[in-house]
């Protein structure tokens, strides 16, 4: 059971950053009152699940710093107008705004990893709420003019629709726009044909209007017509550890897709990369046994990767994925003393270890015990990571 979370006066929360963001457009006004206001932007987002909440930055635009950053640069005035790193003007965090997000992580941080995410979620849209708001009220009292805007931008520019009208998404960021109506199409076809049109994306050589990490995300969804696709495009793509990420993703491990692999992993002309992503993939849908009967004609990297894949952060990317278990790594340590010391580097803390289910903590419990350093590490780790000990 959770513990209990501590209120948070969200309304209270709101109005701080509406009042932060118009005081701070007021106060460059009257400083430079010959400057043209064209933008204000909070910018560098940051949270860690179940951790750290840090208060964003906070930077405003006019025409003249645009022209003299630009001159400074490389880049044209297009490339800069909409990059807030970029501008000379940031404000950094106000006393206030370290109390309110001390307040807003202390919330976030007082029950599980799920309401760290909606707590996080929360804060992250009361920005682009202010910036909606604070736009109409600058403008009333006639310190920008009508084409100003104020926006959240998060790296992956989730914020950016909720901070605007859909005219002025299409006004200053035309890219977010084509994006929605190639997402709205895909969307509306079949899936079959939406799986072939999403892994066209992905192995695409010009990027287009929907990037090859969201077709990625998307056509893991479609489970089966997936796994065919990328079955089908894997051994001519030139990215075929790509496409072994997808079919380890997908969580399915039909014939097809183990004898696809299995090829690519067997492949000795192919990428070290290629190969031990495919032999991950494989130990991901619980078929390490595939590449421990390769034996010795599997490159030590790559059996390395495959032996160290289901205890990864990667197998919590799939669908479904199979259920903890060290037995297999086990195994091979028994059978290779000489990979424990090896495996001790390959499963590292900090190289980013699986999240169990409570379903999974005795198992990982049972790990303590284990004549072996690295499953005794990587099992107290995930068991301190899951509050289970």
């Amino acid at each position: 059971m959770p513990a209990k979370t501590s209120a948070l006066d969200w309304k209270a929360l709101d109005a701080h950053i509406l009042d932060r963001l118009t005081e701070s457009v007021r106060d460059h006004a009257a400083r430079h009152p010959g400057d043209h206001i064209y933008g204000a932007a909070f910018h560098v987002f940051y949270g860690e699940t179940g951790g750290v909440v840090a208060w964003p930055a906070l930077a405003i635009a006019t025409e003249e710093d645009l022209v003299a950053i630009t001159a400074e640069s490389r880049f044209s005035p297009d490339d800069l107008r909409w990059s807030p790193a970029d501008w000379s003007v940031q404000l950094d965090p106000s006393e206030q705004d370290d109390a309110w997000v001390a307040k807003v992580e202390a919330h976030a941080v007082a029950g599980d990893d799920a309401h760290w995410e909606k707590a996080y979620d929360r804060f992250l849209r009361a920005f682009a709420k202010a910036a909606k708001k604070a736009r109409g009220s600058l403008v009333a009292e006639g310190l920008v003019e009508k084409s100003f805007i104020a926006v959240a931008m998060d790296e992956a520019w989730e914020l950016i629709p909720l901070s605007l009208t859909p005219a002025q998404v299409r006004a200053h960021f035309p890219e977010l726009d084509e994006e929605a109506q190639e997402l709205a199409r895909l969307a509306a076809l079949p899936p079959r044909e939406r799986a072939v049109a999403l892994g066209g994306i992905i192995d695409a050589f010009v990027p287009g209007a929907v990037s090859g990490e969201d077709a990625v995300r998307l056509l893991v969804q479609l489970g089966p017509d997936a796994a065919a696709v990328a079955v089908e495009r894997m051994p001519r793509s030139r990215d075929r550890w790509r496409w072994a990420k997808v079919l380890a993703d997908t969580g399915i491990a039909d014939d097809s897709v183990i004898e696809a692999l299995t090829t690519v992993m067997k492949g000795k002309k192919l990428s070290e990369p290629d190969r031990a992503w495919a032999a991950a993939a494989l130990a991901r849908l619980g078929r390490l046994d595939v590449v421990l009967a390769e034996g010795a004609r599997v490159p030590q990297p790559v059996l390395r990767r495959a032996l160290a894949a289901p205890l990864t952060s990667f197998r919590d990317h799939a669908v479904t994925h199979i259920p903890l278990d060290y037995t297999p790594l086990e195994e091979a340590l028994a059978t290779d003393p000489a990979l424990a010391e090896e495996m001790l580097a390959e499963l590292a803390p900090g190289s980013g270890y699986c999240a169990i289910t409570p379903a999974e903590a005795d198992t990982a419990r049972a790990a303590l015990d284990s004549p072996f350093e690295v499953i005794r590490r990587h099992a107290r780790i995930v068991l301190e990571d899951a509050g289970a000990r």
